[in-house]
């Protein structure tokens, strides 16, 4: 094998190495051993061929031994499955974003309406504050359009403000 190596590698001299040659041709190992060099001659010069013949031929070979599996039939027929999950996956759709629009919209309070219909109520000495904590807490409101915007925006209150009108 050594000599073998030395071949590969240019280092013996042409008649050393058809003596080489003609070993390798009656010895299986040692055809073995020269295949497996030209292989890794080929992978360090990026000269390999792609799978090469050899590995076609065991592929093949191990397919051939390899029992046939029939697949069994589906439950759902295809048209079943093709229709009814897509349209399942719109009205689910429909039906969360119908959801989200009527959480985060304005609700109708008649209570509230009437109350105004009566009159102006002056305004508590105590607005200011409340006025301070509905911004500071104005992201957590449901009747808020911008929830998550909200606590990015700046927003300032000045006590110059005209409250009850």
């Amino acid at each position: 094998m050594e000599k073998l190596s030395e071949m590969m590698d240019g280092e013996l001299n042409e008649q050393e190495a058809r003596a080489e040659i003609r070993r390798a041709t009656q010895d299986p190992a040692l055809k073995q051993q020269w295949e497996t060099y030209h292989l890794i001659r080929d992978v360090l010069r990026n000269d390999i061929v792609a799978g090469g013949t050899r590995l076609s031929a065991r592929v093949a070979a191990q397919l051939q031994n390899e029992p046939t599996i029939m697949a069994p039939h589906t439950r759902f027929p295809a048209r079943l499955v093709r229709y009814s999950l897509p349209m399942a996956a719109a009205v689910a759709g429909i039906a969360v974003v119908g959801w989200l629009a009527l959480s985060m919209g304005p609700t109708s309070h008649p209570d509230a309406t009437r109350a105004a219909q009566q009159g102006t109520v002056a305004p508590v000495a105590q607005a200011k504050e409340r006025e301070y904590y509905l911004l500071a807490h104005r992201e957590f409101s449901p009747a808020s359009a911008m929830q998550g915007v909200a606590s990015y925006v700046r927003t300032v209150a000045t006590g110059d403000a005209d409250m009850g009108q």
